[in-house]
């Protein structure tokens, strides 16, 4: 469905003078095995084929959902209790659970807790041998260690799930996948995954104060292919370089360039086409992040953000914070969508902008989603097609009214500041990758390297390799074994 939208979007900005092949890439979306497609069409209902006579006789569907504290301003909500001072979001999400309760007989609840307590919970469960729950979602970082331990079912075998509907994200299920086998996706079912993707918002007084482009141009720059590193740097170069306000000191009466959080270095690789890991064809996984092609990369990378006061990490660069983009101290900022939200009160205007490409004749701007939570089903559940049938119906019911209202309504209307905006949402929506090594599998260890990186403004990658190559090597052979044995097990 986002793939529709996102089609249309783009023969939109082709009117607008923009190069004819913006089109065409919108029609054949990344074939990489991290890219997104997840659907915005609302133009149909959804429905999840499910039998006419199919009927759940009163089923407790109970899900397991981390809490908000493990992602801090990004939103989570699965399950929602009715109140009158519902917002228009948590409304459909309500609607949603209503709808599948009342037309196929089941009873939907949640329990929230850490993601490490959650994983506790199915484990006992699965060495009582009990069924206790329906459905997990749990953070990336450690869902994986949940399929390693045999501890989800197959959802490539789940009754009445079908992953090529597009309320599945394409992306996190090529990207996810083993020897065949997928234990967690993303799907419409949650916004997690779009609230934590990587953005670029760039500020209009700064911008202007510097006869830097508008945020107009910058979207036409956008739909042309020109927004590149070498663009971006630029930009951000001219602003940090005339912005000391004298006193010599790095401090918050400065001007900046960007604003990057402490996974800058990974979204800018991702965005530069790199990936930090690939799949062979039978579908098993192999570091990528020492293949000479990341290690150049990198250099360039290294090369740009050394600029004087042009890129700044609030975690290592000083006395500052992210406020300095709300306050105009800074040009742009890499955050995440959720941050888009949280800068609803900021004066200045400001555009959102994918993640530039390293050069312009990359096909695709990509953006990362650096940590967020991925469904899963307990494999000790027996009722497996009332399962698989409620998590299908809640999952396309999604994509037919959820998904637009975060987009059209709660996203779009209260927090985008002009049209181009959500434009480029609805495009990066479609182009977000989910990388292995960087989003769930051995993530604390490839993570904390490159934001070691950030702080050093260096490319230590070899380093980071000959450190850590081994053990990581050895966690993606762990896994890869683990799903041998389940795969002999189906």
């Amino acid at each position: 469905m986002k793939k529709k939208l996102i089609s249309l979007i783009l023969a939109i900005l082709s009117v607008l003078a923009v190069a004819a092949g913006c089109a065409d890439k919108a029609e054949n979306p990344d074939k990489s095995h991290n890219s997104s497609s997840k659907s915005t069409d609302t133009a149909n209902a959804y429905d999840p084929g499910l039998p006419d006579d199919f009927s759940c006789n009163g089923y407790d569907f109970v899900i397991l959902n981390s809490n908000q504290n493990e992602i801090a301003g990004i939103l989570n909500d699965i399950f929602i209790e009715y109140s009158d001072d519902l917002d228009s979001l948590s409304e459909a999400m309500y609607k949603r659970n209503r709808y599948v309760e009342e037309t196929y007989a089941a009873k939907l609840s949640e329990l929230t807790d850490a993601s490490g307590v959650i994983i506790s919970k199915v484990n006992d469960s699965f060495m009582s041998g009990t069924d206790d729950y329906s459905l997990v979602n749990v953070i990336g970082n450690l869902v994986y260690t949940m399929a390693n331990d045999g501890l989800l079912y197959n959802l490539n075998r789940l009754d009445h799930v079908d992953l090529t509907k597009p309320w599945w994200t394409k992306g996190s299920i090529e990207g996810y996948s083993m020897n065949g086998l997928l234990y967690y996706a993303a799907s419409d079912l949650t916004i997690c995954d779009d609230e934590g993707t990587a953005v670029v918002m760039y500020n209009k007084t700064v911008a202007a104060d510097h006869k830097l482009e508008t945020p107009d141009e910058m979207y036409d720059l956008v739909a042309a292919g020109g927004w590149t590193w070498e663009k971006m740097f630029a930009s951000a170069k001219k602003v940090g370089e005339g912005g000391d306000n004298g006193d010599s000191q790095l401090n918050d009466g400065d001007r900046f360039g960007i604003i990057a959080m402490d996974w800058s270095y990974i979204g800018m690789m991702i965005s530069a086409g790199e990936r930090f890991s690939v799949k062979d064809e039978d579908d098993f996984l192999h570091i990528n992040f020492n293949s000479k092609s990341f290690v150049d990369t990198l250099d360039t990378l290294v090369r740009y953000t050394k600029q004087k006061r042009t890129f700044l990490c609030p975690v290592y660069d000083g006395k500052f914070s992210e406020d300095a983009f709300r306050n105009d101290n800074a040009l742009m900022i890499i955050q995440v969508t959720a941050h888009i939200r949280n800068s609803r009160g900021m004066e200045s205007d400001f555009a959102v902008l994918p993640m530039p490409k390293y050069k312009e004749d990359q096909e695709f701007y990509h953006s990362y989603c650096p940590r967020v939570t991925y469904v899963g089903v307990p494999s000790t559940v027996t009722e497996t097609g009332y399962v698989g049938g409620i998590l299908e119906a809640l999952t396309a019911k999604s994509g037919e009214i959820v998904i637009p209202e975060y987009l059209n309504v709660a996203l779009s209307e209260r927090f985008m500041r002009d049209e181009g905006s959500k434009r480029m949402v609805q495009y990066i929506f479609g182009h977000t990758v989910y990388d292995p090594l960087v989003s769930s599998l051995c993530w604390d260890t490839v993570f904390g390297a490159f934001s070691s990186m950030v702080k050093s403004r260096s490319n230590m990658v070899v380093n980071v390799y000959n450190k850590y190559g081994s053990y990581i090597n050895e966690q993606i052979e762990k896994s890869a074994e683990c799903y041998r044995k389940l795969a002999g097990e189906q």
